[in-house]
């Protein structure tokens, strides 16, 4: 796996780039104010988000566009383009979103945007157990936490695992 790259690269979005160069499904690597930055285009909309997965700072603009979504080419969580919000594991934090602006035929990135409170997703928990019991406190145990928490699953949650340390992505720790 290649490093991602801290510099950013591409044109500067906030000086805009041209609407035409950017096909529906599209997707630039760019900066603006110092960040780097993924256009992607999904008809008349586009969309700004942080160029870098949040799990392990893959490249999005390698990844796979798949409705508003984009997915990471290492591991492949998934982001909504609209909110930036971590559809899926590996990932849990969101990625940076960016008002755009078109005008004369280009497109322009402005301001970062306020990160928004992930939506609830799922049915809602009414009916649900009381208790749930994960077993392993790995990536994948911590996941399954923090998403039952994410659909606002109010009961208690036992996480079973033989580390003494709280959960940690572990293959973060042999990468680094």
């Amino acid at each position: 796996m290649a490093e991602a790259s801290a510099e950013p690269s591409g044109p500067d979005l906030a000086e805009g780039v041209p609407l035409a160069g950017l096909a529906d499904g599209g997707k630039l690597a760019g900066h603006a104010g110092g960040e780097p930055i993924l256009l992607v285009r999904r008809g008349k909309d586009v969309f700004a988000v942080g160029a870098q997965c949040t799990h392990y700072n893959g490249p999005l603009a390698e990844g796979l566009v798949v409705g508003d979504t984009v997915r990471c080419p290492w591991h492949h969580a998934c982001f909504d383009l609209r909110t930036g919000e971590a559809l899926r594991a590996p990932a849990l934090s969101p990625v940076a979103c960016w008002r755009v602006e078109q005008r004369d035929g280009k497109i322009f990135v402005r301001e970062k945007l306020p990160q928004l409170k992930p939506e609830p997703r799922g049915k809602p928990t009414s009916g649900a157990p009381d208790r749930i019991v994960i077993v392993g406190g790995g990536a994948a145990g911590f996941a399954a936490a923090e998403m039952l928490r994410r659909v606002h699953y109010q009961g208690s949650i036992v996480m079973l695992s033989d580390d003494d340390a709280p959960p940690v992505d572990r293959p973060n720790l042999s990468k680094d």
